[in-house]
């Protein structure tokens, strides 16, 4: 148990104690509890990786074209996860060719001739192995949510952009009617085709003569 003595040391030297002061001892400070490896807080780029991960990052980000802090958000959400599917890619690659490697030693002490084995038969890489698919699985469904709210995000702002637009458009005003009086048309006779004069119709004719009566008369010499 402490005494009276220690306890008040310690009170004194945690007053002394203020953490870091500087910029770079900050930044040092702050990935104190970064997790290396493939499940990192941040993108875990490896020395002589650097151009590759700015020319990786640049080229998805332009491709993606996001607009404004929730937008961008996101796509460096995708970008992460991109880059973890690449170093998933890369760790599966290198653990087979750890296996192969094992394989050879085996056969050398051995006096052996076996084939090399594939990552997941050998007892020393199961682990690695499940790890990579667990990371492998967790970036493919980051990427994948990304990439669909993105999207949602990006149709949205379209969607109120072309409302904007259309409620600063000014509406045409409608010009005053004036009424339309039809023309009186004329009513041309057809033309006979025997005689070349109009033909009798009921506008261009007169009353009708009563027949002629038979006449009894005879003619006389």
């Amino acid at each position: 148990m402490a005494t009276a003595a220690q306890i008040e040391a310690n009170r004194r030297n945690a007053q002394r104690s203020t953490g870091p002061r500087t910029e770079a001892g900050k930044a040092n400070s702050s990935r104190n509890a970064t997790r290396f490896g493939l499940f990192s807080t941040n993108n875990c780029v490896l020395p002589g990786e650097e151009e590759l991960y700015d020319n990786f990052c640049h080229t998805l980000w332009d491709s993606l074209a996001p607009v404004g802090p929730i937008e961008e958000l996101t796509a460096g959400e995708y970008v992460r996860a991109s880059w973890l599917l690449r170093r998933c890619a890369m760790a599966a690659e290198g653990l087979g060719r750890y296996s192969a490697r094992r394989r050879a030693e085996d056969n050398l002490q051995y006096h052996q001739d076996r084939p090399a084995s594939d990552p997941l038969l050998c007892d020393d890489c199961l682990r690695n192995e499940a790890a990579i698919a667990r990371a492998r699985g967790q970036a493919w469904s980051i990427q994948r949510r990304s990439h669909a709210d993105l999207q949602k995000l990006q149709a949205e702002r379209r969607a109120r952009a072309t409302e904007l637009q259309v409620e600063a458009k000014p509406e045409p005003v409608p010009a005053e009617k004036t009424p339309v009086t039809e023309p009186t048309q004329s009513v041309t006779p057809p033309i006979s085709i025997r005689s070349g004069f109009p033909a009798a119709t009921p506008s261009n004719v007169g009353p009708a003569l009563p027949p002629a009566q038979p006449s009894n008369a005879r003619l006389h010499p």
